[in-house]
């Protein structure tokens, strides 16, 4: 089968971000499948484009199998909204064009958001190759823009987006979505039950065989609570800061923070204000590297705020966190905490409230190291069980075999070739 996937946000695991489409990307190519990802030039943790993508157009690429067009858009985003759109609408139209003209024929078009834009190229190329059309929602929009804080409730921004997220609904074969509250709002917006389609984050394929062998902490030295992540207006990370002040009086708990975003200097300055010592900001990290950190740690920490839309959210950090081993301490009411309850894997508390943040950490603090470990060794048990992204992969190139009569079976292990390695480092080849 030839998919065509179309992803603003592309990253390698030896780069900073999630890498989702990545593994996806990945197992369909070691099903037999040919994929052509078109994808954007700026990596969105750092905000940054490399030096190999700068000044050109389009610049092609195969990576592990995956062929993988990098397209321009307009790169100046930090801190401001209105530019952050303007890369979103320059990447829609460039790689509409690329999807049409460069990326040959299709017999599956995905389409995976945030943003919503990444949709319109999408439906083009599926026209265009008279294709079904599989749109990935990862935000409803455009609810969680209002939430965040983007848009006005009411606005014409707001009527815009919720027009067209509703126009590619319509003309999607399947609507994937990556939680169940993300699923039933998109019942809630009149897709039929039918036509969607749930397929969460989960734990890379990578990560597998580093979380079989359970590396433990380092014993000793301090207690470090991790966090990685993006560092934005949407994470609610001043109520970690929070926290970690509520904790300066205890010299043996460390916070480490993994990751970029708009709010990272003035998170810094906090801590700095506080006379925060032990609160360390690491910046954006490759994904390995990051892995690594957390495996380093003695627990990691995700929070989340007090609205009803933050009840849908699942991180894909949590997943990380597990693979990790790690025990986690998690605010947060909804998909995320119900998660950490029935893995058994951490600590519980209400979003917002620093007190009950700062009052898990120093539960976990206190447990023998072993008990800790037990505790971290139950969420990676649970996660390989339930989220593996190999086998979601699966999942997903079924429905694309539903929907096109083309066959979905894997090839036999040894035709396959070998599995992957730890924190493999891709192959790629310019062309």
């Amino acid at each position: 089968m030839r998919i065509l996937y179309f992803v603003q946000y592309f990253n390698l695991p030896h780069e900073p971000g999630g890498s989702r489409a990545y593994q996806f990307a990945r197992a369909w190519t070691r099903q037999g499948h040919q994929v052509t990802i078109v994808t954007g030039a700026v990596n969105h943790k750092t905000l940054t484009v490399p030096e190999k993508y700068r000044g050109r157009l389009v610049t092609a690429e195969t990576v592990d199998g995956i062929r993988v067009l990098r397209v321009w858009s307009y790169a100046g985003i930090r801190g401001s909204y209105r530019k952050r759109f303007l890369n979103f609408l320059s990447f829609a139209a460039v790689a509409g064009l690329v999807g049409v003209a460069r990326a040959g024929p299709a017999d599956l078009v995905y389409a995976s958001s945030t943003p919503l834009t990444v949709g319109l190229p999408g439906r083009l190329a599926a026209v265009v190759r008279g294709a079904p059309f599989f749109f990935e929602v990862r935000d409803l929009w455009p609810q969680s823009a209002i939430v965040a804080g983007v848009l006005k409730e009411g606005s014409r921004g707001a009527r815009l987006a919720s027009r067209l997220a509703r126009w590619l609904y319509a003309r999607a074969s399947k609507v994937v979505a990556v939680t169940r509250g993300i699923r039933d709002g998109l019942v809630r917006e009149g897709v039929a039950p039918g036509r969607t389609m749930l397929v969460p984050n989960g734990v890379d394929d990578w990560m597998v065989d580093a979380a079989r062998r359970g590396r433990p902490a380092p014993p000793g030295g301090r207690f470090t609570v991790a966090y990685c992540g993006a560092h934005g207006k949407w994470n609610g990370l001043g109520q970690v800061v929070d926290a970690a002040a509520l904790l300066a009086d205890e010299p043996s708990i460390e916070f480490v923070f993994i990751g970029d975003g708009d709010e990272k200097e003035a998170l810094e300055a906090r801590a700095a204000a506080a006379g925060l010592t032990l609160v360390r900001f690491l910046g954006a990290l490759p994904k390995t590297e990051a892995f690594d950190a957390l495996c380093r740690a003695s627990c990691c920490v995700v929070v989340t705020w007090n609205h009803p839309f933050q009840r849908m959210v699942l991180a894909n950090k949590i997943f990380d966190y597990l693979a990790a081993g790690r025990p986690v301490v998690v605010a947060a009411e909804g998909e995320m905490a119900e998660l950490v309850r029935e893995a058994q894997c951490g600590r519980v508390v209400p979003p917002e409230v620093p007190e009950l943040l700062a009052d898990a950490i120093r539960q976990l603090a206190a447990l023998d190291p072993a008990q800790r470990e037990r505790i971290g060794a139950a969420g990676r048990r649970y996660i390989l069980e339930h989220y593996r992204r190999e086998d979601l992969a699966r999942e997903l190139s079924q429905a694309f075999s539903d929907a096109t009569g083309l066959p979905a079976e894997p090839l036999a292990d040894e035709e396959a070739g070998p599995r992957p390695v730890p924190f493999p480092a891709p192959t790629e080849s310019r062309r």
